[in-house]
């Protein structure tokens, strides 16, 4: 089995683990009596986490090697995961929270490089693609699962046995050989320095919108329709499927249309969308549009992350996309903030949403710039 499709496989396991805990943790504070302001802060602190450690640990795996760093991480992300499912206070909830946050980055900032390092530009764009689908499918698996075991054993247990499973998914990479990468005297060139910075920008403008609703999508299903716990992990299960079919063909769609005009028109149909779950409050066309907005979004994710990292030089790609994830989850802490401020009032969701779009539009045009710069460049990883 090569390395790529070894850690195509460590996605898979790592990711129905992850996501059976993830889909169920924001009800189970629900259940516990937090309203949505403790609710949003305690995500604040956990992405705090995962902006702050995350970039010392990309940084860190630079020098240490990515498989180590993810041998030493995952069972720490584990085991803040199962310490935060027992509230002593809101001090030790804040407190496991930022560690869990972290390192759990940490594995997915450490998978993107290991699988850039472990492949070539012929083949990048499809392990890509497919490892981005396989990260949704398990949301899929993940999310419809654990809502319905959650319902089934309680929420507790089911989070648990999904952090202790989650180790064993570490066993695909232990036979991977890790590619030393020879260490570089750093010099970007122009137009490195521009992808670069569109790069960071359109993450932290994207953050930032995101940031005010996706990670509580649970809890905006619960509050808007009173739904169950399996009938909200099969609707965030539904918008991963069709994320994981969508980006695992998108390197087939970028042959096609052309990479880059692929990721101008999907982010520029994104916003609309956003606009769109400001004011519908129907529970089938809200579903709909919810999940068009998903997969659409994070479909082209693995073609963003192809043409940057690919142009980049490979010495910095773990501080490059520590950095990133700085930007990322710093932006989405900032909106985890307002989130449990706005959606105490009765119009709260639909301000949420009107926010969410102007920035996604803001980002549209950082992508529609990133598509002028780039045009006939993508022709290398997708002709």
């Amino acid at each position: 089995m090569s390395a790529p499709v070894r850690i195509v496989f460590y996605t898979f396991l790592n990711g129905i683990s992850r996501n059976v805990y993830q889909v169920l943790f924001n009800l189970y504070l629900k259940n516990f009596g937090y309203d949505n302001s403790i609710i949003g802060k305690i995500m604040s602190f956990n992405l705090w986490g995962s902006a702050i450690l995350a970039v010392f640990l990309g940084i860190l795996s630079d020098k240490l090697g990515r498989k180590k760093m993810l041998l030493f991480v995952q069972p720490l992300g584990a085991l803040f995961a199962i310490m935060r499912l027992f509230p002593v206070n809101l001090t030790w909830l804040y407190a496991t929270s930022f560690l869990f946050g972290g390192f759990n980055s940490a594995i997915m900032i450490l998978t993107d490089v290991f699988l850039v390092e472990s492949t070539h530009n012929k083949n990048r764009a499809k392990f890509f693609g497919m490892n981005f689908g396989v990260r949704m499918l398990t949301g899929v698996f993940g999310n419809a699962l654990g809502g319905f075991l959650g319902d089934v054993f309680g929420f507790r247990n089911v989070m648990i046995w999904s952090m202790v499973l989650r180790i064993f998914a570490l066993i695909p990479i232990l036979k991977i050989n890790e590619v030393v990468v020879l260490k570089e005297k750093i010099k970007m060139d122009e137009f490195q320095k521009k992808i670069f910075a569109f790069y960071i920008f359109s993450t932290a403008s994207v953050g930032f919108g995101a940031g005010l609703f996706i990670h509580f999508g649970n809890v905006i299903f619960y509050d808007l329709f009173a739904l169950s716990a399996t009938v909200i992990g099969f609707i965030l299960a539904l918008a991963q499927f069709g994320t994981s079919i969508g980006s695992t063909f998108s390197h087939k769609l970028g042959k096609k249309f052309g990479a880059s005009k692929v990721l101008m028109l999907s982010n520029l149909a994104v916003p609309i969308l956003i606009l769109m779950l400001s004011f519908v409050r129907e529970p089938i066309s809200f579903t709909a549009i919810y999940v068009a907005r998903f997969t659409i979004m994070n479909m082209v994710n693995p073609i963003f992350n192809t043409l940057v990292l690919s142009y980049l030089p490979k010495s910095i790609l773990a501080s490059t996309a520590g950095i990133r994830s700085f930007a990322n989850n710093t932006s989405r802490a900032f909106a985890a903030m307002l989130f449990s401020v706005l959606a105490t009032s009765s119009s709260g969701y639909s301000i949420i949403f009107l926010i969410s779009s102007i920035f996604y539009f803001v980002n549209a045009l950082v992508i529609y710039v990133f598509y002028r710069i780039m045009k006939g460049k993508d022709s290398e990883f997708y002709g």
